[in-house]
């Protein structure tokens, strides 16, 4: 969950509010989260704790959310702390912001669909006034093959999908970003985290979490020049989860251009968020293995799988971009990353 700001500056507020002693923070952060408060955000009064706690523990590990719930489950009578609970917290883990932050990731684009942006957002149709339940019904089934992929030692984040019981599709650009990146060392180092869901209070479920096979991580890949794609194989106990399992996909299914799209992310490394546009495909280019589309993306979402109105998988989403006339995304054709790594499947 990311803050702006003005809402730092009220949650620090807020924990001051409701923990106006050093004692009193010291025993909230060990009894909620386990940690000596002292060791992880000490030095200086109680506002520099307060403030050293929120910017340099809690945000860069990705624990703000649960920093925040665990002070207003512990005080929900402060009254600094519950506004902000319910009017910042509650709607931005529940609640999808239709003005998500556009940040350029992945490589860049050669748009080739509309570049005037009435026409761009012309794309962009309302929401039906009814989701068809089994619409969702089949979003959740498909969820169950979505990890986010995360490399600790690298800052990392990004997105994938299982393809079969062992085998997760992601895009080779998170794995070797730049040329100092060491491939090898990356991929041994990658944690892959199935079903980190928002839970009822809040906070994100734990999931299920899996290393890559010691011995043969790394199947094939398509540099990020090319198909951006990389397929790895997960370590053998995978196959042991009955919860998690591979998305459905056809190898001659192709999206269509107008067609509903949908996908599977985790956005800026947070939970487990669907995006759909209803009519979002601008433009599907099988000679380059190219689909365009104006769904909301973020930083954390590339590799995330794009499916279709019937919930195949028909892209791998690798690259988002601000143009002058909008924003605008660009997926890999899953049929063309098949013919790559077919012989892998079995």
């Amino acid at each position: 969950m990311n803050l702006s700001g003005s809402e730092l500056r009220r949650i620090v507020n807020a924990i001051l509010s409701a923990y106006p002693t050093q004692a009193d923070l010291a025993m909230m952060v060990q009894f909620e989260l386990e940690e000596n408060v002292d060791a992880i955000a000490g030095g200086g009064n109680l506002t520099q704790l307060v403030f050293n706690l929120v910017t340099k523990w809690a945000i860069p590990r990705g624990k703000i959310s649960r920093l925040i719930i665990a002070a207003y489950e512990t005080n929900p009578g402060n009254p600094e702390l519950k506004e902000f609970y319910e009017s910042v917290v509650f709607k931005k883990r529940f609640i999808v912001d239709s003005s998500v932050k556009t940040q350029d990731f992945g490589p860049d684009i050669s748009w080739r669909g509309e570049s005037d942006e009435i026409q761009l957002q012309s794309w962009l149709q309302p929401e039906p006034d009814y989701w068809d339940v089994g619409f969702l019904k089949r979003a959740i089934e498909q969820s169950a093959s979505v990890c986010r992929l995360e490399i600790p030692s690298r800052k990392i984040m990004g997105t994938g999908v299982l393809i079969t019981p062992n085998k997760v599709l992601t895009n080779y650009h998170i794995v070797k970003y730049s040329e100092e990146d060491n491939l090898e060392t990356n991929v041994l180092n990658a944690v892959l985290k199935f079903g980190c869901l928002t839970s009822d209070n809040g906070l994100e479920t734990q999931g299920k979490s899996f290393k890559l096979d010691r011995q043969k991580p790394i199947l094939c890949f398509s540099k990020t020049e090319d198909l951006d794609y990389i397929l790895l194989q997960v370590e053998a106990k995978i196959t042991q989860a009955t919860d998690i399992k591979p998305a459905r996909w056809d190898s001659h299914k192709l999206p269509l251009e107008k067609m509903r799209l949908s996908v599977l992310q985790h956005p800026e490394g947070d939970s487990m968020k669907l995006s759909v546009s209803q009519d979002g495909i601008t433009g599907v280019y099988q000679n380059s293995g190219l689909v365009q589309y104006v769904n909301k993306t973020a930083l954390g979402s590339s590799g995330s799988p794009c499916f279709d109105e019937n919930w195949y998988l028909v892209a791998l989403h690798h690259a988002q971009r601000a143009k002058t006339f909008g924003s605008i995304r660009e997926g890999i054709l899953f049929v063309s990353i098949y013919q790559e790594i077919k012989d892998f499947l079995n």
